[in-house]
């Protein structure tokens, strides 16, 4: 994202080829998440290049899927031998992979049974639905009765099946998408159930438990201050799902696969705590090819019945080849240990950070965080700051009060303390700009800027 006259009287303006591609997005393209307005167009390891030519560092890992970088060569090797060998099998065969494919996921993750999909918000919906029927049948929950709760501030994917689990986004007024049986409130109150609140899940079972199929959520989020107020959290959830037979879902498509220190989330919780099923999606396959697998044991599992689980892609070669390979570099290159260490350089690094608009910065391993305070000043938000940052040559992501923030898991040490260095002097600057020009808003959204 290449500049024009970039510091004059502190003005951050966009290039004329980010402006021209951004009103031809505007007339031709609808949807997304007011991303910040850069085009990028190559990628290597964690160095960036957007359509000016212009390197950026990588702090977002484009949303936790490219956990191995831009074009990891081990990576590209598979993929490309796969689709240079077959380009599609799939539900109308037997896939000549899936089944040793099964046998080896199954075996690393301790579950019995396993099933394909594409997206993320397709796992964690089929998820749900398995769980469901799971409650009708094995716990005996009339069909018009089972609910499945959600936690407040988890992210599933925007579906019409799993929407209705998540924050109002206008699912129910814009879209008429409403599900009494999927949701994260409380069916007698109406209040959210809190994501750190457990008095709220104590009330809620209390009261439903007998109704209650299955909890989902993500177990460690990134949006407290600290780790151990999340894993307190999760694991006393788990504990209540024991408790009243309720399954216990783990939604691990964003901060799977190694981000945290350990390769699931939810193994922080010990293996006293082991969910009954996990979803896991983007970044276990090096978000070099969409897969997303649900992994759970039989007596969830073995419900499911024909045309109940399908999708095209979800046994592709190109899926399973890029998953084999992304966890072979990950042992090979003991990635999940390396989490832990970005996360302590990240904790050396920031702790005396003391800006007047910096609240606290955060981590889980290589899930970075950085929040402000709401000083009701228009310069102190997020998205300038992700703007100043984007300027002066890293990637991150505004999302509320938090700046987002996530490094591949082998980004060069070099690259790595050059962008919270960059980070660290937006920070400083932040109050210094008149101007951080941002083009035109997307439809419905009010930009924070």
């Amino acid at each position: 994202m290449a500049r024009e006259n970039q510091r004059e009287g502190k003005v951050v303006r966009l290039s004329s080829k980010t402006k021209e591609l951004l009103e031809i997005d505007s007339k031709h393209s609808a949807g997304g998440i007011f991303p910040l307005p850069v085009f990028i167009k190559s990628g290597k390891g964690s160095i960036l290049k957007d359509v000016d030519g212009k390197e950026i560092i990588d702090f977002i890992c484009m949303l936790s899927a490219t956990n191995l970088g831009q074009c990891h060569p081990k990576l590209l090797q598979a993929m490309t031998t796969s689709m240079q060998t077959i380009t599609l099998t799939n539900i109308a065969t037997k896939v000549g992979d899936w089944a040793e494919f099964t046998r080896d996921m199954c075996t690393r993750f301790g579950y019995d049974k396993m099933v394909g999909m594409v997206s993320g918000t397709e796992g964690a919906d089929a998820a749900v639905k398995f769980a469901r029927k799971w409650g009708i049948k094995r716990k005996g929950i009339p069909p018009r009765d089972v609910l499945v709760l959600g936690v407040s501030d988890n992210y599933h994917g925007v579906g019409s099946g799993i929407w209705p689990i998540m924050n109002d986004m206008g699912q129910s007024s814009d879209y008429g998408i409403t599900n009494e049986n999927l949701r994260n409130t409380n069916p007698k109150t109406g209040e959210l159930l809190k994501y750190g609140c457990l008095e709220d899940f104590e009330q809620v079972l209390a009261d439903h438990h007998g109704r209650v199929a299955a909890i989902i959520m993500e177990c460690i989020h990134g949006k407290k201050a600290s780790f151990e107020e999340e894993l307190n959290f999760a694991i006393g959830v788990r504990q209540l799902c024991k408790r009243y037979n309720i399954l216990f879902i783990a939604d691990e498509v964003r901060m799977g696969s190694g981000k945290t220190g350990k390769f699931l989330c939810s193994d922080w919780m010990g293996p006293e705590n082991k969910p009954d099923m996990v979803v896991m999606g983007k970044s276990i396959t090096g978000g070099a090819y969409p897969a997303s697998y649900i992994f759970g044991n039989n007596e969830v599992m073995d419900l499911i019945g024909g045309y109940e689980s399908v999708a095209t892609f979800g046994m592709a070669p190109a899926a399973i080849a890029a998953t084999r390979a992304t966890l072979e570099i990950m042992d090979e290159e003991k990635l999940v240990d390396r989490a832990s260490w970005i996360g302590q350089v990240w904790k050396k690094e920031t702790a005396n950070w003391s800006m007047p608009w910096l609240d606290y910065t955060t981590n889980r391993g290589a899930d970075l965080g950085l929040y402000l305070k709401r000083t009701g000043n228009p310069r102190h938000t997020t998205r300038r700051l992700s703007m100043l940052c984007l300027h002066k040559g890293i990637l991150t992501y505004p999302d509320g009060d938090r700046v987002r923030m996530g490094v591949a898991l082998n980004i060069p040490e070099a690259d790595l303390l050059r962008g919270i260095a960059i980070l660290k002097e937006a920070l400083l600057e932040l109050d210094d700009y008149d101007e951080i020009e941002t083009g035109p808003p997307m439809k419905g959204v009010v930009p924070e800027m």
